[in-house]
């Protein structure tokens, strides 16, 4: 099986599983989870699911990528230079997975404009509003699963041995998403979408691009 189609068949049966989870299951999962929080519960879902920022992870990826190109400058770091150089491609791809993904994020969450699960849970709403609404109607996706995804599909990029960790960890952070009723699972089943779009595709380009600046 080609490549292409093999994208096409992952991205296929992930549109089925969105689907079903919205026209039946969202909102059982979001009922159920809200019979069983606690706020100790949701204080510590909610924590976890910080850690997920993209501001600050993009912070980060700055501060390495603006390092690794001093560091780089300087005729000691040749004994260093292949880990500063992965820091820099790693930095890169990160800034640019984030900074492409955050925007389709932000715009599909104002396009979008799906209610809250807490509008389910206290006002019976659910469903869609007019474009642009604004909060509470920037449910879909979650910008912190996005982040999360993000960053794991970066990371095992350059570490693939790392790879099943990675994503049970970018996995933990949505599902706190979906634990503190902010998202509901097909929000963040888009969010890891739209991170794997922008990892496969930022990726070869800036590989590419470190490859020529070598020669």
């Amino acid at each position: 099986m080609s490549p292409p189609f093999r994208w096409m068949l992952t991205a296929a049966r992930s549109s089925i599983v969105w689907i079903a989870l919205v026209l039946w299951a969202d909102a059982v999962i979001v009922r159920g989870i809200h019979c069983g929080l606690t706020p100790a519960l949701d204080e510590f879902f909610d924590r976890v699911s910080e850690l997920a920022n993209a501001t600050v992870l993009a912070g980060i990826a700055l501060a390495a990528w603006g390092a690794s190109h001093v560091a780089l400058a300087w005729p000691a770091a040749g004994r260093c230079s292949r880990f500063w150089e992965q820091t820099r491609r790693a930095s890169l791809l990160m800034l640019l997975t984030l900074l492409t993904g955050g925007l389709a994020t932000l715009a599909l969450k104002h396009i979008v404009a799906r209610a809250r699960p807490f509008m389910l849970l206290e006002h019976g709403r659910y469903g869609l509003a007019a474009p642009f609404s604004g909060a509470p109607f920037n449910s879909f996706p979650s910008s912190h699963a996005f982040a999360a995804f993000a960053a794991a599909g970066v990371l095992a990029c350059l570490h693939p041995a790392w790879r099943v960790p990675l994503l049970a960890l970018a996995v933990a952070a949505a599902l706190c998403r979906v634990l503190t009723l902010e998202h509901f699972p097909s929000d963040v089943l888009a969010s890891a979408c739209i991170a794997a779009w922008c990892v496969r595709f930022w990726a070869p380009r800036v590989q590419g691009a470190i490859s020529n600046s070598r020669s």
